[in-house]
């Protein structure tokens, strides 16, 4: 047990020194370069209107096959890519490849014949020798060479940080893919397979995705390495990483299957990666039972370095990681979780971006909670991500896509995209949440893409519940409630009024969310769930015993502000001056919505008056009767035309008053 609560403080006390989190690095490699203000010249401009839908929308790529013919001194690309594509709609005379202009494209070629083509824009219009049908598939040769624009970007050729040995590297996302090579660029349409091979000068260890089918050491002094991916992969997932690699392999076994993993790291930084990169397995098994088998198990996971600065990178089965990403143990299980939500389900647009961060960053939350418990993964939501998601502006479906910062804008699509999961783990509970997830995993989006809907529809399916309030809220909806609350206990129960109001706000004007609640008496705490769906609402909540006190959202499941404030002063129902001492007053069903069935006895015949009276003490309806004859009674009275809530029904007969809490759906 005392080394359980050491290991405990001790990764809480790791998590808190970190100087940044998983997404915080993630995010840094993805606007460092594309964020960055006149990257392009107008004429290369990849966030122009007609480049932030970029792909022609008329074909579906089936195939990418690159060839890449690589030279450091001068720093040069010559690429043959094998593109497969057919019509996605109707037949099809004519389209266009995304290819940066930079690039010089010499030819193209459908076996040995050559296709007109133009290049300008950063579009290669392609023209067919015949007419494509519905159905049918056209592979044809693109022949291109040039400097790719991003000389420290998408596609880079650098050094090591100290020893400054040659390096060579992609990082596409979002937007870069095709200024090194041409493709449909757009997350929405996934190749069905891919292959790299990359030829380079005989120190490099060339890296790419899938499995490495060859090497060859060709008679010119180069050697080239063969990849082959087997699996449906977004264009900008393709990568490449060449250098003088040290491999170090950690192969995994899970449910029987075996598969490589795979670490590609400069040799001077190996010793310092291993003790972090060492808990790459156990993180694949900790995701695996989450979420299901790793995606790619047939081929393989693992890291390649890359260059200073640029954080972590989730390329298909081959992380790309910054020497300090590998020594940080939230990136690593960042950029593993993405393997599951970015690359087997990718989202289908950059509006959508939160379904690959938002859920990556989340499991770097999961992971702690595997090392530490409850505790620890509590501890990381609050310290890791409440605050910045509460900084967060805008909705977390990415508005201005144009703009590579507010993609990846940490505070929105990484801190409040994992909040959401968070909230909604407490909304459904850990086993449905969970089975959700399973299910999200292995639904139709898996190796495919996917939208918001399509994670929300999975969800309610596992849950049974309705959770089109919750997305268009937490999603569409902008900031987070900001609540104040106020207990009045009433007087000779075990009840109390429960007041919570709302700030007012925009989008939405007010949030509906389950609220959980400790309530506490001095016969123990119990929690309970009240649902606020109102500005201003009032709930009877029952302890088991005269009530205390309580602790309102005690898990903090809810992204909020919370200040408890004196009950005002009308809230405590009036008590009346002579009380029953003896209380036969019975109503159900409670809560109730149409009618509800009250019964009661009375001692000594005479005049009764039954009211509701609300939680600010005012009746709200009553109705007397001169004469009742002593013995059982049962009245029904009508509540349709009362607001929901709580009120207090009150029985006043010769004998004394009575009363009792009820609800009002």
């Amino acid at each position: 047990m005392k080394n359980s609560f050491f290991i405990l403080v001790f990764n809480l006390l790791c998590i808190r020194a970190m100087a940044q989190t998983g997404g915080e690095v993630c995010a840094q490699g993805k606007t460092r370069f594309f964020g960055q203000p006149g990257r392009f010249s107008p004429q290369q401009a990849r966030l122009a209107p007609d480049i932030q839908s970029a792909g022609d929308a008329s074909i579906d790529v089936t195939y990418y096959g690159l060839n890449l013919n690589l030279t450091y001194i001068p720093s040069y690309l010559r690429g043959v890519a094998t593109v497969a594509v057919k019509p996605a709609t109707t037949s099809l005379s004519s389209f266009f490849l995304d290819l940066n202009s930079a690039l010089r494209v010499d030819s193209v070629k459908v076996g040995n014949g050559r296709l007109a083509f133009s290049h300008a824009n950063n579009r290669l219009t392609i023209t067919l020798p015949q007419t494509l049908a519905v159905g049918q598939t056209q592979r044809l040769l693109v022949y291109y060479q040039g400097l790719p624009v991003s000389a420290d970007g998408a596609f880079a050729f650098t050094t090591h940080d100290n020893t400054k040995d040659p390096l060579i590297y992609s990082l596409s996302e979002p937007y870069g893919a095709s200024d090194w090579f041409p493709c449909k660029d757009t997350p929405a349409d996934k190749a069905d397979s891919s292959a790299v091979s990359i030829t380079a000068p005989p120190t490099f260890v060339s890296v790419s995705n899938g499995l490495l089918q060859r090497v060859i050491n060709n008679i010119d002094g180069t050697k080239t390495y063969f990849w082959k991916n087997s699996y449906p992969i977004a264009q900008y997932l393709i990568s490449i990483a060449c250098t003088n690699y040290t491999q170090y392999d950690t192969p995994l076994t899970y449910q029987g299957q075996t598969m490589p993993v795979t670490h590609y790291i400069f040799p001077e930084d190996l010793a310092a990666a291993k003790p972090i990169i060492d808990q790459t397995n156990d993180m694949i098994r900790v995701f695996s039972d989450r979420f299901g088998i790793y995606p790619f198990i047939r081929e393989k996971y693992g890291h390649a370095e890359f260059g200073k600065n640029q954080g972590g990178m989730e390329h298909q089965t081959v992380s790309s990681m910054d020497h300090n990403a590998l020594l940080d143990r939230n990136v690593v299980s960042h950029e593993l979780m993405h393997q599951w939500f970015g690359d087997k389900i990718t989202c289908r647009d950059w509006q959508n971006i939160w379904l690959n961060e938002g859920f990556a960053s989340y499991g770097e939350a999961i992971y702690q909670e595997s090392l530490g418990g409850k505790a620890a993964y509590q501890s990381y939501m609050n310290t890791t991500f409440a605050s910045r998601a509460k900084a967060a502006t805008g909705t977390v479906y990415a508005q201005n896509v144009g703009s590579v910062n507010a993609i990846f804008d940490y505070n929105r699509t990484y801190c409040k995209g994992a909040w959401v999961l968070h909230m909604l783990r407490g909304v459904l509970g850990d086993s449905t949440f969970f089975k959700g997830m399973k299910a999200y995993v292995a639904s139709p989006a898996a190796y495919s893409t996917a939208i918001t809907e399509d994670y929300q529809r999975v969800m309610e399916q596992a849950s049974g519940k309705d959770l089109n309030y919750f997305f268009k809220e937490w999603i569409y909806g902008e900031k987070y409630p900001v609540y104040t609350y106020s207990v009045a206990p009433i007087a000779n129960t075990n009840q109390a009024i429960l007041r919570i109001s709302q700030a007012a706000s925009t989008n939405p004007t007010s949030f509906t969310m389950p609220i959980q609640v400790t309530v506490q008496s001095a016969g123990g705490s119990q929690l309970v769930t009240v649902v606020n769906d109102q500005p201003v609402q009032s709930f009877t909540i029952a302890g088991s015993g005269p009530i205390t006190g309580i602790a309102f959202d005690p898990d903090n499941w809810i992204l909020k502000t919370a200040t408890q404030v004196d009950p005002p002063v009308n809230t405590t129902p009036v008590v009346l001056a002579t009380e029953s001492t003896r209380n036969s007053l019975e109503v159900y069903p409670n809560p109730s919505h149409d009618q509800l069935t009250v019964t009661f006895s009375t001692q000594t015949a005479g005049p009764i008056t039954l009211s509701l009276v609300n939680t600010l003490g005012q009746t709200v309806s009553s109705q007397s009767e001169v004469n009742v004859l002593a013995g059982s009674q049962k009245r029904i009275l009508p509540l349709r035309q009362l607001a929901a809530g709580a009120y207090i029904l009150r029985l006043q007969t010769v004998d004394g008053a009575q009363r009792a809490g009820i609800l009002v759906k």
